[in-house]
């Protein structure tokens, strides 16, 4: 080992003895045990090639060349605890964060996490964008969000995620249709019939798509948003393919009602994503926090 090979363990070791006048004391001061303190003194030593500091019974003395080392020593250690300070200070002082969220976890996740976020992390400003979950990641490639919430099937190379919960998606009917009253309804028949789905680039779409693509499929009338699935179902125009987060204000109120599927798995997992090649600003670190609180 070669003085070049010291790290700042060794450099606050060293400073703290120049202050303390023990190598008990440096060792406290520093998180070390004594012994383990000592042997990094003679390690020290001899990497320098000359006494650093002499034993007395009154304690131990830098020895005048130990002395100049430590004055340089306690400058590199200042200088360290400036960039730590300065780095702290420009990621705590980051008071923004840019979200951005598909449409399903917008429209019924977002605001209680929002109006929590308002109460927990006032120095923050938040904005939101929203879109579908192809827009999202291209939103957080772009820089122009922070943080992102998709429900599609698949994340897209080159981010990473967390999962924060799980929806499914139903089959609606409006109540006079036949299958509000034939019991369970086999993928084959969902598959053909002319189905009311979100547009391509969704999450809701992508999962649906990847769920009845074994059975074939029919007609597909796309609408750009789930009040307007909900409302084209309600209004006749036939079966539709929605998140049960979405839906579940028409289903109490009877505008349509859920038909079973027991053999379609329409399950899937909503996650945060972010930029795998950057790290998350504490704002965003925070917000996630905050949305694992929730539950």
């Amino acid at each position: 080992m070669s003085v070049r090979d010291w790290d700042l363990r060794h450099y606050r070791f060293l400073a703290a003895l120049a202050s303390e006048g023990s190598i008990g004391a440096a060792a406290r001061s520093t998180g070390m045990a004594q012994p383990n303190a000592s042997r990094l003194l003679e390690q020290m030593e001899r990497s320098a090639g000359f006494p650093l500091a002499r034993r007395t019974p009154r304690g131990t003395r830098l020895t005048d060349r130990g002395r100049v080392v430590a004055g340089l020593a306690a400058e590199v250690v200042e200088a360290a605890e400036s960039v730590a300070r300065s780095v702290g200070a420009l990621e705590g002082g980051r008071g923004s964060l840019h979200l951005c969220a598909s449409l399903t976890v917008a429209e019924h996740l977002m605001p209680g996490w929002l109006a929590a976020a308002q109460q927990r992390l006032a120095s923050v400003t938040t904005t939101l964008d929203v879109g579908n979950s192809d827009e999202v990641f291209d939103r957080l490639r772009s820089g122009a969000a922070d943080l992102g919430f998709v429900e599609g099937p698949t994340v897209q190379t080159g981010f990473r995620y967390l999962e924060v919960g799980r929806d499914e998606l139903v089959v609606i009917v409006r109540p006079d249709h036949p299958w509000a009253h034939d019991g369970a309804i086999s993928p084959d028949a969902v598959a053909s019939a002319g189905l009311v789905v979100r547009e391509p680039r969704s999450g809701t779409r992508q999962t649906a798509d990847l769920a009845l693509a074994p059975f074939g499929a029919g007609a597909r009338f796309e609408v750009g948003s789930n009040a307007a699935l909900v409302a084209s179902v309600a209004a006749g125009l036939g079966p539709g393919v929605v998140s049960r987060l979405a839906v579940q204000a028409a289903l109490r109120a009877s505008r349509v009602v859920e038909v079973p599927t027991p053999q379609l798995r329409l399950g899937r997992v909503l996650r945060a994503v972010w930029d795998a090649g950057a790290p998350l600003p504490r704002s965003a670190r925070d917000f996630l926090d905050l949305v694992n609180r929730a539950g």
